[in-house]
Formats: C-alpha cells, structure tokens, sequence
C-alpha cells in the first residue's frame, strides 16, 4: 500500500468517527437546550418557567343613571350590562361595584332624612355571586353601596411571583364570570314635612353609579445582572 493510499485510509477513519461522533452529540445537545434556556418538558405545554413582573393595566366601566323624583315607598329598577365585547380579548373583571347617592329634598326636621333601602338581582350574571342588600340616609355620602368581587386577592399592585407563565395568569382569570345583567331595586323612603298644621312630601331623586373594574396582566422575567465593579 502507497502513502497516498494510507492517507486516504487514515482520512476515511476520522471522517467516520467524527459522523459516529456527531450521531451521538446532536441528541444529547438538543435534549440539554431546553434546561439551558430555562425550559423543560413540564412547562413547554404551560409556558417558561421562572421569577416574572407581574403587572396590571386597569380601566373600568361605568353607567350612571338619576331617577325620576319619587315618594316615599316608590321603587325604581337600574340594570347594568356586562357583554364579553364590552371586557375585551385578554382581559378580565376584578369587581362591581354599585352605590346609590343622594341629597336631602326635604325640609324635615332635626334627626329625619330621606333615605333608600335597594337589593340585587344577580340571577342573570353568570358565576356563582349571591345578592345583596344595603340602605341609609342621604346626604351622608353612599346612600347604599354593593360591592361584588370576581377575582380574590386583586388590588392592581405590581409583583413577583415565581412558576410557570400560565400557572401565573391562571391565577388572574375571571373564568366569564360576571357577565350578563346586574339589577338593582331602590325603594325610596322620603320623610313628611311638618309646616304648621299641614304635612307635605317632598319627593326625592337617587343617583345610582355602576362600576366594573377590568385588567389586563403583563409579565416579564426578571432578570439578575451582576455589577462587574463589585464582583
């Protein structure tokens, strides 16, 4: 055998056993890619694990009606309406929030207000929520006020939280609760005026606010870099 012939051998050999090498390395390098980029198979289905930013855009909804004036023992009924095109894709309600407001329209005597006794009605909102009553004197601020929350623990404060991206947004989903028609039903409750020997009513109007609070959850990783100056 010519030197030629041995070279060419020789270079055959190492070609082979760089393929042999190769065959070997390529599956264990991409098997190692998802842990070196902070990934594995656990949380390819669920989103990056990690340390993350969790923040909040807020914006609310609100209806705000007044009622015609009414007596004593009148009753009016406010709906508010909550479609899913209303909230919008990727978002979702923390709360309502329904106060009823009013001033005094009568020229009582000391220690007599107008006042308002209201209940819900929230059998056509989907999601498990139970009704509500409430009622005081006007002039003294909310007159009634109800507060209804879809998502515990939400105060529109940033943090950091540990897991899985979707493990993390799961924890900020109002799963369509909340949606359909919130009814409330005021009585007014309107106090006769003593003038000498006659008794009059002065009727009285209710201001009545809804207010849905909506959000949208933005996450980004945090990330440590090191100060050169005090490593």
């Amino acid at each position: 055998m010519d030197l030629a012939e041995t070279f060419k051998d020789r270079r055959s050999q190492v070609m082979l056993g760089l393929s042999v090498f190769f065959m070997f390395l390529f599956p264990i390098y991409f098997a190692m890619v998802p842990g070196l980029v902070g990934l594995d198979d656990s949380s390819s289905a669920s989103g990056p694990s990690g340390l993350w930013t969790v923040s909040f855009t807020e914006e609310t909804l609100t209806q705000s009606e007044t009622t015609d004036a009414l007596s004593d023992g009148d009753t009016h009924e406010d709906t508010f309406v909550i479609t899913e095109e209303m909230i919008g894709d990727n978002k979702n309600l923390a709360s309502v929030t329904m106060t009823i407001q009013c001033q005094d329209q009568g020229a009582v005597g000391p220690g007599q207000n107008n006042g308002v006794d209201a209940s819900s009605d929230v059998s056509g909102v989907s999601g498990e929520l139970a009704d509500q009553t409430d009622g005081g004197n006007c002039g003294n601020g909310n007159a009634a006020s109800m507060t209804w929350v879809l998502i515990d623990g939400y105060d529109g404060a940033d943090y950091e939280a540990d897991g899985t991206e979707s493990d993390i947004r799961s924890r900020w989903m109002d799963s369509d609760d909340g949606r359909g028609d919130w009814i409330v039903e005021l009585t007014a409750d309107v106090q006769n005026d003593l003038t000498g020997f006659f008794v009059a009513s002065d009727d009285q109007t209710y201001d009545i606010t809804w207010t849905a609070t909506i959000f949208e959850v933005s996450m980004q990783p945090v990330v440590d870099i090191e100060d050169p100056t005090t490593a």
